[in-house]
């Protein structure tokens, strides 16, 4: 029997031949040697959304004909394009098109409201349904989907953070009573609640991996010698002395060592959270992410929330791209405020006046875009101790990215809440798609409760099936995870 030379190399590459080659399947062993700990972070940003500029398009800017498409295949460029910023992350991302907080509609009890504004940016992260005084912050009795996760994990501390201060009422992080929490503005008190003064990173660990590299060599060598049976002559020999190269190289009992908790509590962050410019965000926002990614990476913690501005800082007025000719013609040049002016009009406006406005409102949003594609960045800059595969702390972190609002005018934008899931999805998630999960035009509602419990199921809790209000528990649109989602 005699076999081409690239179906030779097809097979020679998936069966990982030769002493050039073992390399790779070490790492696979690795992989499979040892799982690191999936962590959970929440990032928020203001201002609600177009979905309609902030999806990826088909090449010729078409919306994607497919309800699910690999992102590869699309294109984060185009005028008023939003998530240009996160083109280089479009392999650990995963676009959520057509989620609904419709938990903001039922009104199931008499002091809850029925539409989602300002005051039910809690019911992101809690699933239920928001209170009709928005100054009590009362979720009654429901916690915020972090605190959940922070009693089922094993961690120490349970960090909420925000880029500039907030009001109760637009937290995200909220307590077994449903009260909210009130976030950390200062990276430097973040890390000090983190790390005590008194803490030292614990010494470099070593992991044996050999039991895992034996199995996935023994298993090799067992289909090199059966494919060597089929052949014979040139072809046989070849395969011969890729054999006797992987006895040669074959794995031997030992340990490697891992990546390792450096930080002391002696380490705390420059910043200290006071924003002056539009830099300062962006800074400020990064001294956040990293004290996240170290104390996740040291073990303090496994979930965190991260509010990155909130609707009323002006610093989005302050951003060129949004300082066109036309919008200060129309507010001022010292009295523009983005949100108060830009962001409530936009959705009202037609004709060239909503031309001029969606300019700058996209540009405001891709800037939200940026400063998520920051987060990424230092999550992924800092390796997983605990991952034997070498992989970053992104790697291993479920980031869930959404907005205050959904898609339409203001104080009615509870659907079409557009979501990304980022990092360590990929075990249970599927990375690198766009996922359509319903028709956009129509009335069908894909409650976002289904999403908190396909990342109960991702990091392991098998045993929730719904996350959010206590009356909507038992219907099923309400429960079970976004199967489109799951690997």
């Amino acid at each position: 029997m005699t076999i081409s030379r690239r179906t030779f190399t097809h097979l020679a590459l998936g069966t990982a031949l030769g002493a050039a080659l073992v390399p790779s399947f070490i790492e696979r062993a690795r992989a499979g040697g040892g799982t690191a700990p999936v962590r959970f972070l929440a990032v928020r940003s203001p201002h609600g959304v177009d979905r309609d500029r902030w999806i990826p398009r088909e090449p010729g800017g078409a919306t994607p004909r497919a309800t699910e498409a690999n992102l590869m295949d699309l294109e984060f460029s185009g005028e008023n394009a939003i998530l240009t910023p996160l083109t280089s992350w479009r392999e650990k991302i995963t676009i959520l098109d057509g989620l609904d907080t419709q938990v903001c509609k039922e009104a199931t009890r008499a002091d809850r409201r029925n539409f989602h504004g300002h005051n039910e940016q809690g019911a992101m992260l809690t699933g239920a349904q928001p209170p009709a005084d928005r100054d009590s912050a009362n979720f009654d009795n429901h916690p915020s989907l972090d605190f959940f996760l922070h009693g089922r994990l094993s961690a120490p501390v349970l960090l909420t953070a925000s880029v500039e201060g907030t009001g109760t009422w637009k937290c995200m992080s909220y307590d077994a009573a449903g009260r909210a929490r009130t976030p950390e503005s200062n990276p430097r008190t973040l890390f000090r609640s983190a790390f005590p003064a008194d803490f030292m990173p614990p010494e470099p660990g070593m992991t044996d991996t050999s039991a895992g590299e034996r199995a996935i060599f023994e298993h090799d060598l067992r289909e090199l010698r059966r494919l060597r049976d089929r052949l014979s002559g040139t072809e046989r020999d070849r395969i011969d002395r890729h054999i006797a190269a992987m006895v040669r190289l074959q794995p031997t009992p030992g340990g490697m060592t891992l990546g390792a908790c450096t930080v002391s509590g002696s380490m705390v962050p420059a910043l200290d959270g006071n924003i002056r410019s539009v830099a300062d965000v962006e800074s400020v926002t990064r001294a956040h992410a990293r004290v996240i990614a170290q104390a996740f990476a040291c073990g303090r913690s496994r979930s965190a929330t991260l509010q990155i501005l909130n609707d009323y800082p002006n610093w989005y007025s302050d951003l060129p791209e949004v300082r066109t000719a036309e919008v200060i013609a129309r507010y001022g040049g010292t009295t523009f405020r983005f949100h108060e002016n830009l962001v409530h009009d936009y959705w009202a406006a037609t004709g060239t006046d909503l031309i001029n406005l969606r300019r700058s409102y996209c540009a405001g949003l891709r800037w939200n875009a940026l400063n998520f594609a920051n987060v990424l960045q230092e999550l992924d800059a800092m390796p997983d101790p605990l991952d034997p595969s070498g992989g970053s702390i992104l790697d291993n972190t479920i980031v869930w990215w959404h907005n205050e609002f959904g898609h339409g005018g203001h104080d009615n934008q509870e659907t079409r809440h557009p979501s990304i899931i980022a990092g360590g999805g990929g075990r249970v998630l599927k990375l690198g798609r766009y996922l359509r999960l319903r028709d956009v035009a129509s009335s069908e509602r894909i409650p976002h409760n289904r999403l908190l419990t396909s990342i109960c199921q991702a990091l392991g809790l098998s045993d929730v099936n719904y996350f959010g209000d206590r009356d909507l528990a038992t219907r099923p649109l309400y429960q079970g995870p976004l199967v489109p989602l799951m690997v």
